[in-house]
């Protein structure tokens, strides 16, 4: 689906494109920052959707919407509009306009559903799938069955309009490690009664299958076909697979893939590659899943708070505990173990011992399907960040002060020159100074301290995005999401819902 956008408000614009660019059903086709622009991209490219501001210099967003209706009879148009102008947004409906979305409400998640609505709309106007559309139900369809909840009838109603026609009989999930498929895809048995209904990425690491038995058989008989069909993709691929129970409501399909992930979880410690069936019931499971969060946010907490030294005894602590208890949440678990990598790798620069091979590590570890090599890259972080053999690299008075200074005002709007004057140096030297010292530029350092707050922020707090974004020292949001994905990524939004 090809989106034009229309607002004489950069930053507006800027997000806009943030979020459009996520999806990957959606094409950026032009920005314009007044009607008239907007119609002469329209002419040299004609978009499918257009999400215009009301109120603009030049053209507004009515006089666009004529324009374009004049056009094209096809094309959908969205009115972005502030709640003053709340009856300008009711007339643009009357004359055509497709919704209109209140400035106050944009977040990421409204604008994606809107993204689905529109490009549903027209495959419905057009009588046949278009590729785009199909993309973008597939991202629906992902996003409701990660839910981890019940299905509401809003969601069940969404996924039959996606084309879900799934019966509540028999059905069940299976969950296998993404670096463990063939280059082919799955290979599934063929003489199984199983059905293949759906199959989705659940995550970079966990690839999720979902299907179901035909309603003739009885209980015993889907659960016996079931643990047969599971063994059989499981021997037939040569890879971990993790099973549900078998459910007859479809409103539960999102607690048996939460099931099967965290049955496949089981093969995080064992490493063998096995079927492994659920080892607790939903209800149980649910409670265990709530007391995983809070031991992790417990330990994000700690970590941050303590001392360096005290912290590689921690983490070491941490990993032999969760060898034991066995936290099958493995995306929670590793995303965890992500962030203690880059306070590693934090640590290691000021030292004076900067990991040239961070990235490398980093990506290695974010890619790992067994708790012993997430624990060996972890520890050799943890050992190199600051070496028995290296004495810490000596910091001057000055840079010491500036950095003391930059952890307590990070919120804030900082620059290399304000900080300087604070420890009373040429800025030219201090950023040489500091670069020497510190293993990295000012900018960079600032970055990252601001980085690491929010994400202690998105893991142990209910605040929107926009709210945290300030609370670390950006003021621009979309700024903010562009570098926290490039750091982490992925975007805020997504790193929350993957997380606590």
């Amino acid at each position: 689906m090809k989106v034009l956008i229309v607002d004489d408000e950069a930053m507006i614009c800027e997000w806009l494109q943030f979020c459009i660019a996520q999806n990957p059903a959606c094409r950026l086709t032009g920005v314009a920052h007044n009607g008239r622009e907007a119609l002469e991209l329209f002419q040299q490219n004609e978009a499918d959707l257009v999400l215009t501001d009301i109120k603009m210099p030049v053209m507004d967003g009515l006089e666009l919407l004529h324009a374009l209706r004049a056009l094209s009879e096809r094309v959908r148009v969205v009115m972005l509009t502030a709640f003053a102008d709340f009856d300008l947004a009711r007339r643009a409906l009357r004359e055509g306009a497709s919704e209109y979305l209140l400035k106050t409400e944009m977040q990421n998640e409204a604008l994606q559903e809107l993204l689905g609505r529109m490009a549903r709309q027209l495959s419905v106007s057009e009588g046949a799938e278009n590729p785009a559309s199909t993309g973008q139900v597939h991202s629906i369809i992902r996003k409701i069955l990660r839910s981890e909840r019940e299905l509401t009838d809003d969601e069940m109603a969404e996924l039959r309009q996606c084309g879900v026609r799934w019966r509540d009989n028999g059905l069940f999930a299976l969950a296998v490690w993404q670096r463990e498929l063939l280059q082919g895809g799955l290979a599934f048995p063929q003489s199984s009664q199983a059905r293949h209904v759906a199959g989705f990425d659940y995550s970079d690491r966990i690839y999720l299958v979902v299907g179901n038995f035909p309603r003739a058989l009885s209980g015993g008989e889907k659960a016996r076909q079931l643990t047969e069909y599971a063994r059989q993709v499981q021997q037939a691929n040569g890879c971990m697979v993790g099973v549900s129970a078998i459910t007859d409501e479809m409103r539960q399909i999102p607690l048996m893939i939460r099931q099967a992930v965290c049955a496949l979880g089981q093969g995080f410690y064992r490493g063998e590659k096995r079927l492994y069936e659920p080892q607790y019931p939903l209800a149980e499971l649910g409670r265990q899943s709530r007391a995983w969060k809070s031991a992790l946010a417990g330990l994000r907490v700690q970590l941050y708070q303590t001392a360096a030294g005290r912290r590689c005894e921690l983490v070491r602590e941490f990993l032999q505990s969760a060898g034991r208890e066995s936290i099958l949440d493995v995306e929670l678990l590793c995303k965890l173990m992500g962030d203690i990598f880059d306070l590693f790798v934090m640590e290691a620069r000021e030292s004076g011992a900067p990991m040239e091979d961070a990235d490398e590590l980093r990506a290695r570890l974010m890619q790992s399907v067994s708790m012993q090599e997430a624990s060996a890259i972890l520890l050799e972080a943890a050992a190199r960040s600051a070496p028995a053999d290296m004495p810490a690299r000596p910091r001057s008075k000055n840079i010491s002060l500036a950095v003391e200074f930059i952890r307590a005002h990070y919120a804030e709007p900082l620059s290399l020159e304000q900080v300087a004057a604070q420890v009373y140096l040429n800025p030219e030297y201090f950023s040489r100074a500091f670069k020497e010292e510190m293993g990295q530029n000012f900018v960079n350092y600032l970055t990252d301290v601001r980085l690491q707050h929010s994400v202690q922020l998105l893991e142990t707090t209910a605040l929107r995005v926009q709210n945290i974004a300030q609370a670390v020292g950006y003021s621009n949001v979309s700024y903010f999401s562009t570098t926290f994905k490039k750091k982490y990524g992925m975007s805020p939004y997504e790193y929350r819902r993957k997380g606590v």
